[in-house]
């Protein structure tokens, strides 16, 4: 498969978010959890409902790494709350953008300041790397076609931003485990072919504590074992069906 034409396509986010053909960390979560909740997802977009958290952090994104876009993909509404009959007329008119409150952006605007006021952060994101940047390669192990958007790549490191209510070590070192974010590290390193990822972690509540964490070739290689067997189940089941997803069952004792 000629990948250039694809990833070309990758820039264009309704497209990306839309298409199952090609595996995301995102979706290798939904594997994780249970593949016939995979099949279910991939199968009904109309239960892929966002959350304010989703919201939230595609605007902090934004905000942070393309400021000069802001205006032009997300919509900051001047109402209370998401009930308020202002921001229901909103939404209506504008269904497919990304909307907040005026007290969601001024969090924002104030963790942006906070974040940049590291000069350790601003040596990782004010460099000669790029932001948003799509990808699509195929896993050498499995034969599967994956993609990834990554924050920021500057030459083979990848900077990944993270909001978190915890951003201590052993704050975040619990969401990993939670939200397998070693997975996605090997998962996006592998793909780039990066030798570096970095997580920049913030709180999500005053005073927006800012810490950074670098992966360890340990920790990568942990979620690379993760990744690889969510790829063969995935290749066993959706792609050579050697299996039949309405058979599958789990039995555990507890």
């Amino acid at each position: 498969m000629a990948l250039d034409k694809f990833i070309r396509k990758l820039t264009d986010d309704t497209f990306y978010y839309s298409d199952y053909d090609f595996i995301t960390n995102s979706q290798l979560g939904l594997i994780n959890k249970d593949i016939r909740y995979y099949r279910f997802m991939r199968d009904n977009p109309q239960f892929r409902e966002e959350t304010l958290p989703m919201i939230f952090g595609r605007a902090y994104h934004v905000a942070m790494l393309e400021p000069n876009e802001f205006e032009d993909k997300v919509v900051v509404c001047d109402a209370s709350s998401r009930v308020t009959k202002k921001y229901k007329e909103l939404k209506a008119e504008q269904s497919n953008s990304t909307i907040i409150l005026r007290k969601e952006y001024d969090k924002i605007i104030r963790m942006r300041e906070v974040l940049f006021s590291h000069k350790e952060v601003l040596d990782l994101l004010q460099t000669q790397g790029k932001r948003e940047i799509a990808n699509a390669w195929q896993d050498d192990d499995t034969g599967v076609f994956c993609k990834g958007k990554a924050d920021y790549v500057n030459g083979d490191i990848i900077v990944d931003l993270k909001t978190t209510s915890d951003a201590s070590f052993d704050g975040f070192r619990s969401s990993c485990m939670k939200y397998g974010y070693d997975r996605q590290s090997a998962f996006y390193s592998d793909g780039f072919g990066a030798k570096e990822f970095v997580f920049v972690v913030q709180g999500k509540e005053a005073p927006y504590n800012v810490n950074i964490f670098h992966c360890s070739e340990s920790f990568k290689e942990q979620g690379r074992m993760k990744y690889k067997d969510l790829l063969m189940l995935y290749s066993k089941y959706f792609v050579n069906e050697e299996e039949y997803v309405d058979d599958y069952i789990e039995i555990h004792e507890l």
